[in-house]
């Protein structure tokens, strides 16, 4: 799917080094999963991702000082090294302050699982 191309211009109200990151999320979210639909919500102030058959699975949302890689259903994901932040009862994410801290292998993982979780949700 193509990107959204409003998200440069919603990432360029940010930080280089914050614009940096979310761009590199970008790219390993995509990569990963090509099939997904990127789609900026103004009033979200957050990119988002959608899967055909999962539905709405992720979302980037840039901060002043950081990006959020916020999973719909987080609580639910696997997540031994408790690399996800947050307390709720449905969402989760994945913080992080610098395009170097990006591991494609962490994040395409995440990503696998909310998507195949998501498909779950939806099938019932």
């Amino acid at each position: 799917m193509p990107r959204d191309d409003d998200a440069e211009d919603l990432l360029s109200e940010h930080p280089e080094t914050v614009t940096a990151t979310a761009q590199r999320l970008r790219e390993v979210l995509l990569d990963a999963h090509p099939q997904l639909e990127e789609r900026v919500r103004r009033g979200w102030h957050s990119i988002n991702y959608r899967d055909p058959v999962a539905g709405f699975v992720c979302a980037l949302f840039p901060t002043a000082d950081r990006v959020q890689l916020v999973f719909e259903h987080g609580a639910r994901l696997p997540d031994p090294e408790r690399r996800l932040s947050g307390t709720g009862r449905q969402v989760r994410a994945l913080e992080l302050t610098a395009p170097e801290q990006v591991d494609d292998e962490v994040v395409g993982t995440f990503l696998d699982h909310a998507v195949e979780l998501g498909t779950a949700l939806r099938a019932r």
